[in-house]
């Protein structure tokens, strides 16, 4: 089951070893007859939900300091 983890470009030249004349988009498709599906690995892993509840805190937090810093500095100098 080796085999599995290569690459379709790994596969092909595995085959032009043993003489066989393929291009790597014969063999994609030969496995896609077989079943398999093309996967792309995730670039990096899914938020858990802690670190969801960290964020939220954290933007909440970045909107309070927001809104107190244009109530007290923005409207003053406004009314002057």
């Amino acid at each position: 089951m080796e085999w599995l983890l290569n690459t379709t470009k790994q596969m092909k030249h595995k085959w032009e070893e043993v003489g066989v004349n393929v291009c790597d988009r014969t063999v994609r498709n030969r496995l896609k007859e077989m079943g398999f599906q093309y996967r792309k690995a995730k670039r990096k892993p899914a938020l858990t939900p802690k670190h969801k509840r960290t964020r939220l805190q954290w933007a909440k937090e970045r909107l309070m300091k927001t809104s107190n810093y244009i109530h007290n500095k923005i409207k003053p100098i406004a009314n002057v």
